[in-house]
């Protein structure tokens, strides 16, 4: 269904880790955090899919789906931008996020297959539009994930998401306080919009951090992989 790119960690691989690479970005933008990964994983299987289509922004990069329909003049990134105004652009994703969520949880099923891990050792994370998707994806799977790791993201398509959660697994959302591209001050919302969904996460923010990821959450991402994989 994707294109992806696939990595064997150890010698017993009994886990099954997948990874969303964010908008306007390709496995290359993200491959800093993907050496991480592979440094901190312990018997996995590490698959990163390519996001299908070319980028509206760059063609030599790709997305999950398009944003410049939605927000033409990229307010989403400006801090005079309301949380509610922020929140109301990606509403008008539902259609697309949920599209997008069938097909990840499809690529899963493939993958599950193919390397026959099951549901309780599968881990989905994401950065950006994959955290967004990766957030999307676990909570309408049939089954619960391992685990979900939310990596500079928020709640997108909130209004049609909350009819469709099918799925509570242990969530872990992770920002940069200095993040701008998806603002930080937008994690409150996403955090009250969990709680009042009954969906229980922890959650790390990073002092000085901007719309990029760090190694301590990376480390910390792997440690409850290889700690619940067991």
């Amino acid at each position: 269904m994707f294109e992806y790119d696939s990595y064997i960690i150890g010698s017993t691989p009994n886990k099954l880790v997948i990874f969303l690479h964010g908008y306007n970005g390709t496995v290359a933008t993200h491959q800093y955090a993907l050496d991480w990964l592979k440094q901190y994983l312990q018997n996995a299987v590490f698959i990163v899919p390519h996001a299908p289509q070319i980028s509206d922004k760059n063609p030599e990069r790709r997305q999950w789906f398009g944003m410049l329909k939605y927000d033409s003049d990229n307010k989403r990134a400006d801090p005079e931008t309301s949380v509610d105004d922020i929140f109301a652009i990606y509403n008008q994703t539902a259609t697309e996020a949920d599209k997008c969520a069938v097909q990840i949880n499809r690529f899963i099923d493939e993958m599950q297959q193919k390397f026959n891990i099951d549901n309780a050792h599968t881990f989905l994370c994401g950065f950006s539009q994959g955290a967004m998707l990766t957030l999307y994806t676990a909570l309408t799977r049939r089954t619960e994930l391992g685990s979900a790791f939310v990596l500079s993201g928020l709640v997108a398509g909130a209004d049609l998401l909350q009819t469709k959660i099918s799925a509570r697994p242990p969530l872990y959302l992770f920002h940069g306080e200095s993040d701008l591209r998806v603002q930080y001050k937008t994690l409150p919302t996403t955090l009250n919009w969990l709680k009042k969904n009954h969906i229980s996460a922890k959650v790390q923010t990073y002092a000085g951090l901007e719309h990029r990821m760090n190694e301590e959450e990376i480390k910390q991402i792997a440690s409850v992989i290889n700690n619940k994989g067991e």
